[in-house]
């Protein structure tokens, strides 16, 4: 509040300029007596008492306002009244226009009222309402406030016949499949805005405008019209990363996101590090037999040269995701890899039959910097040795992440994660070495070497049938483009498929500094093993792009 007077106060505007004589500032300080009371009355404050000294023997001279709000005027009632004599329909409860019985009344909340009732009237069918506020109450003697709204809701409107306009490369089949609507429906706007939404999720328009006509047609249908401006059909992307066990890792992308005019996908991915290389393709077709599925189809190379295996193979798998909700999705294939995997001197060659099934649950705010919200992911994926069929196991794993804003503007951030994995299997040596779970590392437990926290053998990690891990972090936003993060990672790969909590987990702490741009955070943490045995580094440093989870 004393912010607001001293915005409206030309007292203090003015403050720093010379003044021509002492009843000039009188004036001054007078004019600003209404300024306050109409400011305090915007917050629902009608009864203020305001008073001022001049403090003329001062140099500089000092004014004091003296501010006493009164008693607080609250919402006694709220009316809305149709001014369509044969409008039947159901009127919004208050609470629906922000307006709550009870609370202090405020011009804002009173004017904003009526865009609420506006964007009411147009989900049921009225595209073109007339809102107002037809009069305010104000009672002094209990100080209380009724509020009269009224609005002509328009005529009654049916979704007509859709406009495209922009298209150039993409088939205007890819716009029509996204519209949630009939010709003949009802109209509602919050469907144009699903559209909208749906539409440039795609990632194939730069520019998404849902809009409708002026007017009705003899039938009541109002036209549609749908504008886009299409994005680039390719895009080349590059990352940098860093971990102190692992070296620098570089990632080079290529997109073409328009291959046949439908919206398919083609992606070609290259990862080259000291430990791990990789070439691999995808292709993606969107509304695959049905408007909310698409097919995936991936392929690729890997070399990987561990301390605990070296592996070499190819692999190809094809998948098809089902959107259930905005958040909710399920997924399901089959894929086949072909390995040759070398631990503790011993090879092995594989023909890993697998089928990967899959559900995840994003309730995120954010993919790259999420300050609220939460997101669950579930794989199981059933594998067998086409080799060797006596090799056959289920592997799963689940994760929970969850982000909640302590502090106002997402200056605070709590995230935690917790993740669990099984494999189920006779015995260890029945799962090849590149399949089982390890721990430690920048994306597991930092402080620790990569890969370094399980079962060992000869000072070599040989990897478990079972992973818990559990990480917390302290976000801090100390401007608007850095933040500093305090982290606590902990956990264990277990030789068998069952965790064996007896055993300690391993724990690491450290700090991390963020800078914020447009497209996500770039992250640098330190962290340092609180646990640590003779084979650990005092420290491990991680540079990457992203949050950690």
């Amino acid at each position: 509040m004393r912010q607001i007077l001293s915005q409206v106060s030309d007292t203090v505007a003015l403050k720093e300029r010379p003044l021509v004589s002492a009843s000039q500032l009188r004036r001054r300080v007078r004019d600003d007596i209404p300024e306050f009371v109409g400011a305090m009355r915007s917050f629902g404050y009608y009864a203020p008492d305001i008073s001022y000294t001049i403090h003329e023997d001062e140099t500089p001279i000092r004014v004091v306002f003296q501010v006493n709000q009164g008693p607080e005027f609250l919402i006694q009632e709220v009316e809305v009244i149709s001014q369509d004599p044969e409008w039947d329909g159901a009127l919004p409860d208050p609470e629906v226009l922000g307006l709550y019985k009870g609370e202090r009344i405020r011009s804002s909340r009173v004017k904003d009222s009526t865009r609420e009732l506006d964007r009411y009237l147009k989900a049921r069918g009225y595209p073109f309402p007339r809102s107002r506020v037809q009069e305010v109450v104000i009672d002094h003697a209990d100080h209380s406030a009724s509020i009269y709204l009224t609005f002509d809701p328009g005529p009654r409107a049916w979704f007509g016949d859709m406009e495209i306009t922009g298209l150039e490369r993409v088939q205007q089949e890819v716009v029509r499949e996204k519209i949630p609507w009939q010709k003949g429906d009802e109209f509602s706007a919050p469907q144009m805005e699903e559209l909208r939404r749906d539409l440039s999720a795609t990632g194939l328009f730069s520019v998404v405008e849902v809009n409708h006509g002026h007017e009705l047609d003899e039938e009541s249908l109002l036209p549609m019209q749908v504008q886009v401006r299409e994005r680039s059909p390719r895009t080349f992307r590059a990352g940098l990363g860093y971990q102190s066990d692992i070296g620098p890792e570089l990632r080079l992308g290529w997109m073409h996101r328009n291959l046949r005019g439908r919206g398919e996908t083609l992606e070609a991915d290259l990862q080259l590090s000291d430990v791990e290389r990789f070439l691999g393709v995808s292709y993606t077709i969107p509304s695959f037999m049905r408007p909310d599925q698409r097919l995936i189809l991936k392929s690729g190379y890997r070399e990987e040269y561990q301390d605990a295996y070296d592996s070499t193979g190819i692999s190809a798998t094809g998948t098809v995701d089902r959107d259930l909700t905005d958040e909710l999705s399920v997924g399901a294939g089959a894929g086949y890899r072909l390995a040759r995997v070398e631990q503790l001197g011993e090879k092995t060659d594989l023909g890993l039959l697998f089928f990967p099934g899959s559900l995840l649950f994003d309730a995120r705010d954010n993919e790259l910097d999420p300050s609220q919200g939460f997101r669950f992911n579930l794989r199981l994926t059933p594998f067998v040795d086409t080799m060797d069929l006596e090799t056959r196991f289920l592997k799963t794993y689940a994760s929970l992440s969850n982000y909640l804003a302590l502090w106002p503007e997402k200056r605070i951030i709590l995230a935690n994660r917790v993740a669990y994995g099984a494999i189920g299997a006779e015995d260890r040596r029945k799962v090849p070495p590149d399949e089982r779970y390890y721990a430690g590392g920048g994306g597991s437990i930092r402080g620790y070497a990569y890969q370094k926290v399980g079962p060992m053998e000869d000072g070599d990690p040989i990897g478990g049938l079972a992973l818990a891990e559990i990480n917390t972090e302290l976000r801090f936003k100390v401007s608007r483009n850095s933040g500093l993060v305090l982290f606590l990672d902990g956990g264990q790969a277990y030789e068998n498929s069952y965790p064996d909590f007896s055993e300690n987990l391993r724990w690491g702490t450290g700090i991390g500094y963020r800078y914020y741009t447009d497209f996500g955070p770039l992250r640098a943490d330190i962290a340092f093993p609180l646990n640590r045995r003779s084979k650990d580094s005092a420290y491990q440093l991680y540079l990457s792009i992203g949050q950690a989870f």
